[in-house]
C-alpha cells in the first residue's frame, strides 16, 4: 500500500482489507504524510511502515515495496479502496488462470455510487491499485525515481505481459474507489496542484504552472518507459497530445521508438486537431492524465 495524506478513507479501506484478506503482513510506503495516516495504520496489526519522502514517484515506491515481498503471491491495494464482501475468495478462483489479477469492476463513490464501466474493457487502464500479484510476474518491473507517477498501472501490466506472464481482469467481484471534496497530496507541494469540488464531479486545476510541469513529467514517463506499439497505447490518440509537449531531442535520447509518432504529434495538423478536440471536450467531462 502506498500512502500520502490518506486519512480520508484509510480507516474504511483497512477495515475491509482485514475483513476480507488473511493479512500476514501489510507493507506501507508513506510519502511523508502530515495528517493522521500513521496514527490510523498503527491501530492495525502486522503493519510495517516505511516513511520514504525521498522516493518521489509511485513507480519507484511500488518497486521498493515489491522488493520486500517474500511470499509467492501478494496484494496491492490503494488506500482509498473498499473491498466488497467475498472479494478475496472470488479472486482466488482465478489464480490458476493468470499471474496478475486486476480487480476490474470499480464502483466510483462520490455523493452517490456508480460503476466505472470503461474500466471493464479488455485494454482499459486499471487506474487504481487493487490487484492480486504473483511475485515472479514482477521480475521485469523496474523504473528510475524520476517520472513514473501516474502511469504505474500501465507499466505494471506491460511488465507482466512482456515477461510472458498472464494478466487478467476479474469483474465478478468489485471494489469501491472513494472521491470527495479534498485537496490531495497536501504534504507534497510539487504534486498538490488540483482538488476535487462538487457540483457535477470535476477536477479543478488550482495551479496551471504545476499542472504543466506534472504533464511534462507524465509525457517523459510515457516516452521513457512505455512501448508505443503496446496494445493499450498504440491506438490511443490522447498520448499524441501528451508527447507533443516534449522536444524531439529529448525523445530521441530517451525513447527513439516514439520518434515517428512524436513527429506526427508535433505537426501543424496535429495542433489543429488538438484545438478542435479541446473545443469539443469543453462541452464534455474532461479526461485528465492524473489517473
Amino acid at each position: 500500500m502506498l500512502t500520502l495524506d490518506a486519512e480520508h478513507f484509510l480507516e474504511r479501506c483497512l477495515f475491509t482489507v482485514y475483513r476480507e484478506v488473511p493479512v500476514r503482513k501489510l507493507f506501507v510506503c508513506d510519502g511523508g504524510s502530515k495528517d493522521s495516516t500513521a496514527e490510523i495504520l498503527s491501530k492495525y496489526p502486522r503493519v510495517e511502515i516505511h516513511v520514504r519522502p525521498d522516493i518521489r514517484t509511485t513507480g519507484k515506491s511500488l518497486e521498493f515495496l515489491i522488493s520486500l515481498v517474500e511470499s509467492k503471491w501478494f496484494l496491492m491495494i490503494d488506500a482509498d479502496i473498499e473491498l466488497s464482501s467475498g472479494w478475496y475468495d472470488d479472486m482466488l478462483k482465478h489464480l490458476e488462470s493468470y499471474d496478475v489479477l486486476e480487480s476490474s469492476r470499480r464502483i466510483m463513490a462520490y455523493h452517490y455510487y456508480r460503476e466505472d464501466k470503461a474500466k471493464l474493457m479488455p485494454n482499459s487502464r486499471s487506474l487504481d491499485l487493487c490487484h492480486m500479484v504473483k511475485k515472479s510476474a514482477m521480475s521485469e518491473f523496474r523504473c528510475d525515481d524520476d517520472y513514473m507517477w501516474r502511469y504505474t498501472d500501465i507499466l505494471l501490466r506491460q511488465s507482466t505481459e512482456k515477461s510472458n506472464h498472464r494478466y487478467g481482469k476479474i469483474d465478478s467481484s468489485y471494489h469501491v474507489h472513494h472521491e470527495t471534496e479534498r485537496q490531495p497530496y497536501k504534504s507534497d507541494d510539487e504534486k498538490s496542484y488540483w482538488k476535487v469540488e462538487w457540483s457535477e464531479p470535476k477536477i479543478v486545476i488550482t495551479d496551471k504552472s504545476k499542472e504543466r510541469n506534472a504533464m511534462e513529467k507524465n509525457a517523459k514517463a510515457v516516452i521513457k518507459y512505455l512501448d508505443p506499439e503496446y496494445h493499450m497505447i498504440s491506438n490511443d490518440k490522447e498520448y499524441d497530445t501528451l508527447i507533443g509537449m516534449l522536444d524531439r531531442e529529448w525523445v530521441a535520447d530517451n525513447g527513439a521508438a516514439w520518434l515517428s509518432r512524436h513527429e506526427k504529434a508535433s505537426s501543424w495538423l496535429a495542433a489543429l486537431k488538438y484545438f478542435l478536440r479541446q473545443k469539443i471536450a469543453a462541452r464534455k467531462p474532461r479526461r485528465h492524465f492524473r489517473e
